[in-house]
């Protein structure tokens, strides 16, 4: 099938002439809705287009509340969603679901809002009257515990109750290899040979009407049109990440737990619970590649430390005296004692231009380093050695992000409490 684009209409408009498809071609409609970007973007445009036209019937909001999502995301999802109960029939299903998990050694997925887990929810049941859980949802398809994937089919063929329906997804061909296949996939079954369409059930085609946005434009579409959108996108451009880490999606699947660690100091208390209800999560982010020395980036203007003093302030108040505290004594320790750094490290710090004082052999080891003196610099990514055996805010982020509260990645031992701490815990459970 040849595939045809109109170059001279922009994205908006021709996501426009897409929904207006939809809406002329589809007795039942309806849209997921994650609260990222995209289908924040998705949702404001078809009730933009039902204000414009005057559609007074209601079409269906689907969420799948995973019981993991960010504060803000919840706090932006709900606003959107009561700012327009008038077009909208919500389905906001808070069942016991079985999703993917990829952050734990012992388990392939997780259930979600499972009765036998009440007590270790991430957050309470919400009580708003749109909610569907398992005491009052009118699906004859579901059982306790089905998987994600079967949950996501069936109700799609129940909301279409017989009749062709649309299921709307705030998808974009650039964001991955995967998602440009599903919309340029030849072999799929269209609606009226419109590749953004793929026929999913026997009654359920679903439509990607923004697939072919850039990122560039779901921000200027919010900004031209004022639209709400989630709160947390600001925090995560602050905290340095790139386009491609921002994520809002189930912390445990795939796609997402590169961002898991970045609950603990954006959402400390949703942090928390997150360990408590997974085992693996805190071991993902501690661990994971994307907390790599050299995989993070910073945005333009942002330096190292600004990134160490925004992350303190993120913090619990107790957790970030610690952070700073820990801090103060490895700079102390570095400019007034000095660490052993070998020869050819030695060279390297002066060609990339790093200020400090050379002190004599160290007595240490094989005596065969020379002790350094020196404030910690931004970063030393141009280090082709291993940059994290020296000073750098760079490496003060990293140790937050690892949620390292004894700073083993600095070198320092357990402070006295710390050290009184663990002990009493080692004494507690080493008979179990």
């Amino acid at each position: 099938m040849e595939r045809v684009y109109n170059k001279e209409m922009n994205v908006y408009e021709a996501s426009i002439d897409r929904i207006e498809y939809i809406f002329n071609n589809f007795n039942k409609i309806y849209l997921s809705f994650s609260g990222g970007k995209d289908s924040g973007v998705m949702l404001n445009l078809v009730v933009d287009y039902m204000r414009r036209k005057n559609i007074t019937k209601k079409i269906g909001l689907m969420v799948l509340d995973n019981e993991a999502n960010y504060t803000l995301s919840l706090e932006f999802m709900h606003r959107i969603v009561k700012a327009n109960l008038d077009l909208l029939d919500v389905y906001w299903c808070c069942l016991p679901i079985t999703l993917p998990c990829t952050v734990s050694s012992y388990s392939v997925d997780w259930q979600c809002w499972g009765e036998a887990d009440k007590d270790r929810w991430i957050k309470p049941m919400p009580k708003e009257k749109y909610i569907v859980n398992l005491y009052n949802h009118d699906f004859d398809f579901f059982k306790e515990n089905m998987q994600y994937d079967e949950f996501w089919d069936k109700f799609g063929d129940w909301y279409a109750d017989g009749e062709d329906c649309a299921c709307l997804i705030g998808i974009r061909a650039d964001e991955s290899l995967n998602r440009f296949r599903a919309i340029m996939n030849q072999r799929k079954i269209t609606h009226g040979g419109n590749m953004w369409t793929k026929k999913n059930t026997e009654h359920v085609y679903n439509c990607y009407p923004i697939y072919d946005y850039k990122t560039d434009d779901i921000w200027i579409s919010n900004c031209l049109n004022d639209w709400d959108y989630n709160k947390l996108y600001d925090i995560f451009w602050k905290a340095g990440l790139s386009v491609g880490q921002m994520r809002v999606a189930s912390p445990f699947m795939s796609e997402s737990k590169s961002s898991l660690n970045l609950y603990r100091v954006i959402d400390s208390q949703i942090w928390s619970r997150l360990c408590a209800r997974v085992s693996g999560a805190n071991f993902a982010a501690t661990y994971g590649k994307q907390l790599n020395y050299r995989s993070f980036s910073l945005p333009k203007g942002h330096t190292w430390k600004s990134f160490v003093k925004f992350l303190l302030e993120t913090l619990p108040e107790e957790v970030g005296v610690n952070f700073k505290m820990r801090f103060a004594q490895s700079i102390k320790y570095w400019w007034r004692v000095g660490r052993g750094l070998d020869h050819d490290t030695i060279t390297e710090l002066k060609k990339i231009g790093v200020d400090f004082v050379l002190g004599d052999k160290t007595r240490h080891g094989n005596k065969d380093k020379y002790c350094v003196r020196m404030l910690p610099p931004d970063h030393l990514d141009e280090l082709k050695r291993h940059p994290s055996d020296v000073t750098s805010w760079k490496r003060f982020a990293i140790t937050i992000l690892k949620n390292d509260h004894t700073c083993k990645y600095l070198g320092l031992a357990p402070s006295q409490e710390q050290a009184k701490r663990m002990k009493q815990i080692k004494d507690k459970y080493k008979k179990l």
